[in-house]
């Protein structure tokens, strides 16, 4: 009878912390989609800025910061890709000469006119030493006209 009610309450106690994993896992993609949101209004408040003062250079404006804020250094790769997704970011292979085959390469188009555009390229740069290389190591981001 003790062995049973033991079982039991080991079954019970497994249960509930497997309710509370799943849980946690479904807050924490949840505030990685409201980082997406929140990345993607600042992203876009930055373009219209710099429109507006006259200070948008085609070649890039480089916008790592804003990017480092919502995709800090030490992010495993699936949750930089969860929240660069939930701003509206491809998610494409990385350039042959520009990044390491393992980097995450990522885009958004801002605005569009005909065949120009003005896109947010991001680049993140996975932990090159030891074990841990699903881990954001460094974070490039700039907007860019794309145009013919």
């Amino acid at each position: 009878m003790r062995a049973v009610k033991f079982a039991v309450c080991m079954s019970l106690l497994i249960f509930a912390h497997a309710e509370a994993v799943e849980s946690r896992s479904q807050k924490n993609a949840l505030d990685f989609q409201e980082r997406g949101a929140r990345l993607r209004t600042e992203l876009d408040r930055a373009y219209q800025d710099l429109r507006r003062t006259g200070l948008f250079k085609s070649a890039g404006n480089d916008v790592s910061p804003i990017v480092r804020k919502y995709v800090p250094v030490g992010t495993s790769f699936a949750n930089a890709e969860i929240t660069l997704r939930s701003s509206g970011f491809n998610m494409d292979s990385p350039p042959p000469r520009e990044a390491p085959t393992n980097a995450m390469f990522a885009t958004l188009v801002l605005a569009q006119r005909g065949v120009s555009k003005m896109t947010v390229e991001i680049t993140l740069l996975p932990k090159i030493s030891g074990a841990d290389q699903n881990t954001v190591k460094g974070v490039q981001a700039a907007i860019y006209y794309r145009g013919v």
